[in-house]
Parts: C-alpha cells; sequence; structure tokens
C-alpha cells in the first residue's frame, strides 16, 4: 500500500478548495437576491464536484447502502457516527441536495476550508460553552426552517482507528430536529478512519461503507419518545457496524 506524506494532502485538498471558491460569488449572490432553492441546488453541484475529486484522487471508494430512503429533497437533520475526516464525502456525493454541517470551532480557523462551512449553510459549535452550543443549535434549526438540510455527528470526535467503539451521543444535537420538526435519517459510516486517521497520513485504494437508514419522523413525538431518541438513534446507527 503506497503511503503519501501529508504534505501532498494538504496542498491537493487547497487547490481543491480554491477550485470551489470559483463557484463562491454565485452562491453568494444567489444567498443575497434570497432565491434559497437555486442556491442549495448549487451547493449541491459543488460539493458533489469536490468530493468526486477527491474520491478519484487517492481512488477511494464509497459502498453505499439505503439510498432509497433518502428524501428527493430536504430539508432532514442526518445523524451519523463519526470515524474520520472523509465522513463528509458521502454526504456531498451520495445525498442529492444540499447538506450544512455543525462543525468543531476549531476548523473555523483553516484558511478557506474554514469559510466554506459557512457557505454550505454549516456552523461552528463550541462543545466547551453550553451557552454558545444551544446558539449554534438554534441557528441550525433556523436553517432547517429555511429548507437546508444539516449533518451532525453527535459523539463531537472521530474514531481513529479500527478498535472502534461508538461513542455515546450527545443528547443535544436532537435538538436541530425536535425544534425544528423536521425527519431524522441515521446514517452509519464504518471504514473512513482507514483513510487516514488510522496512520496519520493519507492512504490510497481505500474503501468504506455508508448505510442511510429509514427516516424518524419527530414531528408527533411526545416527551418519553423524545427522551429516547438519542438511544433509538444511536442502536440503529450501531447496528450496521
Amino acid at each position: 500500500m503506497k503511503i503519501l506524506p501529508n504534505i501532498p494532502y494538504v496542498l491537493f485538498l487547497a487547490k481543491n478548495v480554491l477550485w470551489a471558491d470559483t463557484y463562491a460569488k454565485g452562491i453568494d449572490y444567489l444567498r443575497g437576491h434570497n432565491d434559497p432553492k437555486s442556491e442549495k441546488k448549487l451547493i449541491e453541484e459543488v460539493t458533489d464536484g469536490w468530493a468526486r475529486r477527491i474520491l478519484k484522487k487517492w481512488d477511494w471508494t464509497i459502498n453505499v447502502k439505503g439510498q432509497e430512503n433518502l428524501p428527493e429533497d430536504g430539508p432532514v437533520v442526518f445523524i451519523s457516527n463519526h470515524q474520520g475526516f472523509a465522513d463528509v464525502l458521502p454526504f456531498m456525493c451520495c445525498v442529492p441536495f444540499q447538506c450544512g454541517y455543525i462543525a468543531k470551532s476549531e476548523i473555523k480557523k483553516v484558511p478557506h476550508f474554514g469559510r466554506w462551512i459557512n457557505r454550505v449553510r454549516g456552523i461552528y459549535i463550541n462543545r466547551g460553552d453550553a451557552r454558545e452550543s444551544l446558539k449554534t443549535i438554534n441557528e441550525g434549526v433556523e436553517f432547517l426552517k429555511q429548507g437546508f438540510s444539516m449533518v451532525i455527528f453527535p459523539e463531537g470526535t472521530r474514531a481513529k482507528g479500527p478498535d472502534y467503539e461508538l461513542g455515546e451521543f450527545h443528547h443535544g444535537s436532537f435538538k436541530l430536529a425536535t425544534k425544528a420538526k423536521v425527519p431524522i435519517v441515521p446514517v452509519t459510516i464504518n471504514g473512513t478512519y482507514k483513510c487516514y486517521e488510522e496512520t496519520g497520513v493519507v492512504q490510497k485504494h481505500q474503501s468504506f461503507d455508508v448505510t442511510f437508514h429509514e427516516m424518524i419522523d419527530v414531528a408527533a413525538m411526545d416527551r418519553k419518545e423524545y427522551a429516547e431518541l438519542p438511544e433509538k438513534v444511536r442502536d440503529i446507527i450501531k447496528s450496521a457496524l
């Protein structure tokens, strides 16, 4: 297996982000002119292209199950386990509509890439600050009400190795869906740690599995069902690991 040093990895990602930047003005224009339908379509096209360039560059393959469980359009909240940086790729090239992300606040400092989180209707969360975390969730709720879909990884950290055990889910993550009254799509991702996290350098010729589970309608749930929701979703995700 060929191992790539980190420098080419970073340089390629930077080049890919600069390619995406050529579409930035178009997204900003549509947002400024309050055209969310066209904005969502352009975001999906750009992120799909960005992801496919990465998959081709390192010969990564996504084995997808359950695409029939995806709606034709959002808004939905995708709740997924988290094994590696590559976890965002299935949402970009397997989901046929725009996805924004709840990302760690540290990513905001990454040049260009940090701005793209905001550009795709993603937002940053500081899990160490309860007040700021609640503010982030409420901002995400507003995006969902406007028709934009969101992705959140409720474990809060990546697995980083083959001895992966599904972590506990932060209950606050589920407020995205329950406050906005939009469906949840549980997602199981397995094997992305092999792409980078297992060795700390990029690995070519890898494959990983993604399962989109049946949607969960939260609109009519009572308090008891809300309380049980995190464990229910966790069990669904765990069933495909």
